[in-house]
């Protein structure tokens, strides 16, 4: 399992600490005051601090099973996310109505263009079909694997940290337009050391084991539909 964190320079203070989205406001002479002394070099003097951005790059193994290759093509099409997580911010929470941000950590891609890749990652190491493409290139699929991200964040509580994420899926076979699966699913994996790079680990390892499943379920699925419509002796 790969995980890397990059920095990029010239985005804010210090990386590993948080803030929410607001704060007070100074006075306005305080704030002329402030900006008077920034300009003269009295205030700070250090170098300006990092972003970072964190991306999850795992490796999966091709499966040998005994299973019988499906005989289909599978597109996997652009997961969409619900709008708290169309950007690379990265989450926290500590309250179920509250949500903040890392302010100087990122995400390498959004979250819905992470769990795209992983999923597809997912479906070809599964060995069960006869290809695996990205939906949109022009290929024509049997099956189409859509997705939404509900949640992707870590939580915050006394007992420790946690990255949860949860998703819905769909399969949809295209002739027909018959959705054949639609299931939500949810994991949480408690972060053994600090973050943000805890909650980075947490979520690869998270991520591993829900999408794994969900390719298992989407498997089972195209398999049934294909033998109801197997035409019978």
């Amino acid at each position: 399992m790969r995980i890397y964190g990059a920095a990029r320079r010239g985005a804010g203070p210090a990386a590993g600490k948080r803030g929410g989205a607001g704060g007070r406001r100074l006075p306005p002479g305080a704030a002329l005051l402030l900006l008077a002394l920034i300009a003269g070099g009295c205030v700070g003097g250090g170098e300006i601090p990092a972003t970072r951005f964190y991306v999850i790059d795992y490796s999966l193994a091709p499966r040998k099973n005994s299973a019988p290759l499906l005989p289909v093509s599978v597109g996997v099409d652009n997961f969409r996310s619900d709008a708290l997580y169309r950007s690379e911010r990265m989450v926290f929470r500590k309250a179920p109505y509250r949500v903040d941000f890392y302010p100087y950590e990122r995400w390498g891609a959004r979250p819905d263009e992470i769990v795209t890749d992983r999923m597809i990652d997912h479906l070809l190491a599964l060995n069960r079909f006869r290809e695996v493409v990205r939906a949109g290139g022009g290929t024509r699929v049997g099956y189409l694997v859509r997705g939404r991200v509900k949640r992707f964040e870590e939580v915050d509580s006394p007992g420790g940290y946690a990255a949860v994420v949860q998703i819905e899926i769909s399969v949809v076979h295209r002739r027909s337009g018959r959705v054949i699966l639609q299931r939500r699913l949810k994991g949480e994996k408690r972060a053994k050391t600090k973050p943000p790079q805890g909650y980075v680990n947490a979520m690869a390892e998270n991520l591993r084991g829900l999408l794994g499943k969900a390719a298992e379920e989407i498997a089972e699925a195209v398999s049934r539909h294909l033998r109801r419509r197997a035409p019978r002796p």
